[in-house]
């Protein structure tokens, strides 16, 4: 039994060593043994053999390691052309599976940056139609009933113009909270505190805020009395009570409240007429108790919501509740995107290593004789399989460090100016996680490119090679057309997906928008100041719109411009406020049963700055007072769907509740995509800017100019400033640049698996090229028998390129197989096609077989050119 242990214990020791000295060491210890008597001393025996062994296997190991990579280096220069190859091949694969992993994990495996995060959920308040935002009262009544839900809180938009502190003035985006809100995602202020109570109430008290460490350090110079100060905020003093911990990144507020930098209370109650049930524009977070599922949570909020529904039968219409987890709600839309790319970047990493395994195998024939001489020396099979698999290692951890470098400078480039689809993509970098992924990354493909190249050498006839008899020039066809085989299917698969998304691409950018966005700069203006939001809502709403006219007016009479307006929300800007819809010749038993319609409140001439067609009667122009009739502009689609029958000209409507002011539509115009390009035509109603009930502060502002638009950008900043200087003007861009962002995560998605297609494609048909090539050089002397005997030319290219497109059809057949079982998976990604789009598999085939028949072609041609008296002398 003493002895069994021992020998366990000797295999730590490398078999190299243990050959030389494993039995000598053995006899030694077995005579130590019998001499020693007392069970102490035996004991004492065993640790000191124990500590010799753990301490000398290692340095045995690393010995033998170096002068293993010494030889796989020295073997590697000796064929500097296959190595470099092999190299670039693999380095390719390589750094494009660690920028994708550095993707995902910064963007979806790194956790929220919450408490708990997997217990956060999203709320929305649902319909007999859709699911969305939730009224005040009913947020109120929830979080005072439910008892899965250990916290709640309610959110809303808003903007902040801070100045006041001798430095330009500066518009932020901001989010209004319920006081629960920091103690709910448990993150508190790092320095003073979170809302409290009192302070989530509408009058002066409300007047906190609580600003992000970024904008603390960079606005206000990380002053540390800070707390306690008062700042202004739109005009009005608010009081700094809270700065967030340094790093900290609210993705609520990123994600859902343009990138907010700053949180103010909600301050709602019951009072307020737009803290109202059918009210629905807050967006509701909670956290689960513990143990509580989101099904149990959802099972139970939907309850209460028809308890309420029976309380209040006119202010819902077959409510329910939908619960959602919140990393679904901020990272669900892109998960599809990333999953695709990972998938597209893992096809073609085994297209690299299939590839590099043709160049082993290659290698590995013109190596044959050196393994057999080394075996008939004695070297083991295990011991030249560590060799190889030592080689193996070297080749993959040298093109994972070659791959890193373009790796890196992708990160950087996406970190800057990756889409704004994609959250978090700023901390894209090169980390541990990283690192330890790239190197289980090579080491799996060293294993996986090794194993061909391994397992020919180690089966191969030694004595023939030893004399020469046995050497091929290319190993074996059957292993090198089954590696081009894969390779070609692969690359079928990553083709066909590429050009369907290209397509889809294409599609959607030839969409007609509703408008003309060529020409055209845009950029945000929001009014801060007493005289703009004062108490006085008739005074707020003349002054407002007397400022925008001030503006347009000097704007119109630029050098350049033809024209300009403004809109509440930019259409592909991102969000829209929805209305109920009721018409007064047609009122509904409940009210809330009502259509829902985006509302725009836009100024005169906007429709013809953004060139929306007219389709019947007229436009909105100056006539459109705050004194004058009330009236709308619908678009096609509102008047097809809700006036089939009736001419909708002259109808009176009501937005928001039955109750509201009725208005007269004058004119409907085409329809506009505001949601996205690919998205449906939503039902739209345009409200003149004098005619809303409030005074709208915040218009993006439509500049449509003769040239270059970005040549303005100085002329209209400085009407800006001598109109009020206190009000700042954000986010400038042209309109195209506008559509490029709402389709930047599709252009990534598109061009990215395009490159990854393109250069699996490469890969897989060199790969041929060089595989048929070697079965030419194998076949000579058979190809010289034939051409002596009368074979002519053209039968000797046939011969070639049939064995060659064997695989290269094979592959292809297969590859499509493969996609059309999988094709389901980017459904969601395909607009304007079928996911089976007869269009894209044939050009794909065509793509394949071309290349493929050229790839065979090449070296056809040359063996049917060959001598074969010089071909058979040779032999």
């Amino acid at each position: 039994m003493h002895d069994r242990i021992f020998r366990a214990l000797l295999r730590l020791l490398p078999a190299e060593f243990r050959g030389d000295y494993g039995r000598e060491i053995e006899t030694a210890f077995r005579d130590e043994r019998r001499e020693v008597k007392a069970p102490a001393a035996l004991l004492g025996l065993w640790i000191a053999a124990i500590a010799d062994i753990v301490k000398t296997a290692p340095s045995e190991h690393w010995d033998i390691l170096k002068r293993d990579l010494r030889f796989a280096f020295r073997t590697a220069w000796a064929r500097p052309a296959h190595t470099v190859t092999a190299v670039l091949t693999l380095a390719l694969g390589l750094g494009a599976s660690i920028l994708m992993f550095s993707v995902v994990d910064a963007v979806l495996l790194t956790p929220l940056p919450y408490r708990d995060p997997q217990q956060l959920v999203m709320i929305e308040e649902g319909s007999r139609s859709d699911s969305g935002p939730m009224g005040y009262l009913t947020f109120a009544d929830l979080r005072g009933r439910t008892r899965t839900l250990e916290s709640v809180a309610a959110m809303s938009q808003s903007f902040a113009t801070l100045g006041g502190d001798g430095k330009d003035a500066e518009q932020l985006g901001a989010m209004r909270a319920s006081s629960s809100y920091f103690d709910l995602i448990g993150v508190p202020p790092a320095m003073g505190r979170a809302f409290t109570e009192a302070e989530d109430r509408p009058g002066p008290a409300r007047r906190v805020v609580i600003l992000t460490d970024a904008l603390w350090r960079g606005r206000y110079d990380a002053d540390p009395a800070i707390l306690g100060k008062a700042i202004s905020v739109g005009g009005n003093p608010f009081v700094v009570v809270g700065v967030m911990p340094r790093g900290f990144e609210d993705l609520i507020a990123q994600r859902l409240y343009t990138d907010a930098q700053l949180w103010m209370p909600l301050g709602y109650d019951a009072s307020l007429n737009y803290a109202c049930r059918t009210c629905r524009h807050l967006r509701v977070v909670g956290r689960t108790a513990p143990g509580v599922s989101r099904d149990a949570a959802e099972r139970e909020l939907t309850d209460l919501v028809k308890g309420l529904a029976v309380q209040y039968p006119s202010q819902y219409d077959e409510p329910k509740a939908k619960v959602i987890s919140l990393a679904d709600q901020l990272l669900g839309p892109i998960r599809m995107t990333l999953s695709v790319l990972s998938l597209g970047v893992m096809a073609l990493l085994l297209v690299a290593c299939g590839t590099v395994a043709n160049l082993m195998i290659l290698r590995a024939s013109d190596r044959s004789r050196e393994i057999a001489v080394r075996a008939a020396l004695g070297v083991s099979p295990g011991r030249m399989a560590r060799q190889l698999i030592t080689e193996s290692m070297a080749l993959s951890i040298t093109s994972a460090l070659v791959g890193l470098l373009p790796a890196i400078a992708a990160m950087r480039v996406l970190a800057v100016s990756g889409p704004a689809q994609l959250p978090r993509l700023q901390h894209i970098a090169m980390d541990a996680r990283a690192g330890v992924f790239a190197l289980a990354l090579a080491m799996g493909s060293a294993v996986l490119f090794g194993l061909a190249p391994m397992r020919q050498w180690l089966t191969q006839n030694l004595a023939a090679n030893i004399h020469g008899a046995g050497r091929t020039t290319g190993g074996s066809w059957r292993v090198r057309a089954g590696l081009v085989a894969a390779n070609v299917a692969m690359a079928s698969v990553l083709l066909v997906g590429s050009g369907l998304l290209v397509r889809s691409l294409v599609g959607l950018l030839a969409v007609e928008p509703g408008f003309n966005p060529s020409n055209t700069l845009t950029f945000r203006v929001s009014l801060s100041g007493p005289e703009y939001q004062g108490d006085d809502n008739a005074k707020a709403i003349a002054q407002t719109v007397g400022y925008y006219d001030r503006l347009l007016t000097s704007l119109r009479g630029l050098p350049g411009v033809t024209a300009a307006a403004g809109v509440t929300t930019l259409p592909l800007g991102g969000g829209a406020d929805g209305f109920g819809f009721h018409i007064a010749s047609r009122p509904l038993p409940n009210p809330e049963s009502a259509p829902a319609a985006e509302r725009f409140v836009v100024t005169p001439g906007y429709f013809e700055a953004m060139k929306t067609p007219l389709i019947r009667g007229r436009l909105l122009d100056a006539r459109d007072a705050q004194s004058a009739q009330k009236v709308v502009v619908i678009n096609e689609k509102l008047a097809t769907a809700l006036f089939p029958k009736d001419d909708p000209l002259g109808q009176d409507i009501m937005l928001g509740p039955p109750d509201a002011d009725h208005r007269t539509i004058v004119g409907i115009v085409g329809n506009v995509a505001h949601q996205g390009l690919g998205a449906a035509p939503s039902l739209q109603v345009y409200v003149p800017q004098g005619q809303w009930a409030w005074a709208e502060t915040a218009l993006t502002l439509v500049v449509r100019t003769s040239g270059d638009p970005l040549a303005l950008a100085s002329p209209i900043r400085t009407v800006l400033r001598e109109i009020d200087a206190r009000q700042p003007m954000t986010a400038m861009r042209t309109y195209d640049d506008v559509i490029a962002a709402s389709t930047g995560a599709r252009r990534l998605t598109a061009w990215l698996l395009s490159f990854f297609a393109l250069a699996a494609l490469a890969l897989a048909i060199v790969g041929l090229y060089g595989a048929v090539s070697v079965l030419v050089s194998q076949r000579e002397r058979e190809m010289g028998v034939r051409l002596a005997l009368g074979a002519g030319s053209a039968e000797i290219r046939r011969l070639v390129l049939r064995d060659g497109m064997k695989p290269a059809l094979a592959g292809i057949v297969s590859g499509f197989a493969v996609t059309a079982a999988v094709v389901a998976f980017l459904k969601s990604l395909v607009f304007g096609i079928s996911v089976f789009d007869p269009a894209t598999f044939l050009s794909a085939f065509a793509v394949l077989t071309v290349a493929a028949l050229v790839a065979c072609a090449i070296p056809a041609s040359r063996a049917s050119r060959m001598d074969p008296a010089r071909t058979l002398r040779a032999e």
